[in-house]
């Protein structure tokens, strides 16, 4: 139920311009929907444990082979995407699409070119 808000809120939030208000947005979101869904109290150190869901960390930030453009963030069971152009995708390891949100030019994440 948690994540189904969060990705309603990303899906229904003003596409972003640049890979850090893209950032930016996944935080603020996924933050004030554990906020409002959980008493489960902000600390991110505990993020094995207690139960929240916490936004991408610079520490999973990882470079895609041949795309400058193009940022990727691993977590435990998802990776998330974010593109120069502020295009997100976050997908299951094992490939399902969770959410694929044009940047505010128009264009998504292109895995493949």
């Amino acid at each position: 139920m948690r994540l189904a808000e969060f990705i309603r809120r990303l899906e229904d939030a003003p596409a972003a311009k640049t890979h850090d208000d893209a950032f930016a947005l996944l935080a603020d979101c996924l933050n004030a929907v554990e906020d409002e869904m959980t008493d489960i109290p902000f600390d991110p150190d505990a993020w094995l444990s207690d139960g929240r869901m916490y936004p991408p960390q610079g520490d999973s930030r990882r470079k895609v082979p041949g795309r400058d453009d193009l940022v990727r963030y691993r977590s435990v069971g998802h990776n998330t995407w974010i593109r120069a152009n502020g295009a997100i995708r976050i997908a299951s390891v094992d490939g399902q699409v969770f959410l694929e949100k044009p940047g505010a030019d128009g264009r998504t994440v292109e895995l493949e070119r």
